[in-house]
């Protein structure tokens, strides 16, 4: 009964911010059987009757919770691989030993190169970012960078079933990248946690990402209607 009192606070909030243009309104503009998978903190809407055991699905950002991956591998019996470069992420990972899941210890973006890495001020979180901000920055770390075309190469696949990109900020100019543009048509399934909550970011931000996914044939069949922040797009 807690939890749905919680709920409904939440997603009036939400409601309430996408009125005053405190949050982005994003419209689900293709109707599509989606199943949710994952947790709350961690989890997406996805489009049924897609994902299959031979899918190739790429998870970037992972911090100390792979659950969706772990769901999607409990389900589909695809292969994930998983990108993130932050210690303790890599850590955590590797002490699960979990079936079907590769990991790669490299940072996705929209330009590949050394990077330097802000790491989060609070060190009970675990998320760094490539972004300096209010909560980030009092420690960093070089971390390695590849950009989606190199990913395709790496993972040895001609496509992706489904990607999805929790990367604390980084994902509005890996949207806008030209890489992303070229390889746009080799994804199927987009999962994308946006970060407009953050004071540096903004609604605006999110809202001309979105118009960009569409331009490239990607249209929105769900939305985390709790948080606002979580979204699925289908090319």
């Amino acid at each position: 009964m807690k939890n749905r009192i919680l709920d409904c606070y939440r997603i009036l909030r939400v409601w309430f911010r996408r009125l005053s243009g405190t949050e982005p309104s994003v419209a689900v503009t293709r109707t599509m059987a989606c199943e949710f998978v994952g947790n709350n903190y961690c989890g997406w809407g996805v489009p049924k009757g897609i994902l299959t055991p031979q899918s190739i699905v790429v998870d970037v950002g992972l911090g100390e919770d792979i659950s969706f991956s772990q769901a999607l591998i409990a389900r589909y019996d695809c292969h994930v691989h998983g990108f993130d470069p932050t210690p303790r992420a890599i850590r955590y990972v590797e002490s699960l030993g979990q079936k079907n899941f590769i990991l790669h210890t490299l940072g996705v973006a929209a330009h590949a190169g050394r990077a330097e890495f802000f790491l989060p001020n609070n060190e009970a979180h675990v998320s760094g970012t490539l972004l300096k901000s209010a909560h980030t920055g009092r420690a960093t770390m070089s971390v390695e960078l590849i950009d989606l075309e190199a990913l395709l190469g790496l993972v040895g696949a001609k496509e992706l079933c489904m990607l999805k990109l929790d990367i604390e900020g980084a994902e509005y100019d890996l949207i806008m990248s030209d890489t992303f543009s070229k390889v746009a048509g080799r994804i199927r399934v987009l999962c994308v946690e946006f970060h407009h909550r953050w004071s540096e970011i903004g609604p605006q931000a999110t809202i001309e990402a979105v118009d960009r996914l569409r331009k490239l044939g990607f249209e929105c069949v769900w939305r985390n209607v709790r948080t606002n922040e979580e979204f699925a797009f289908v090319r």
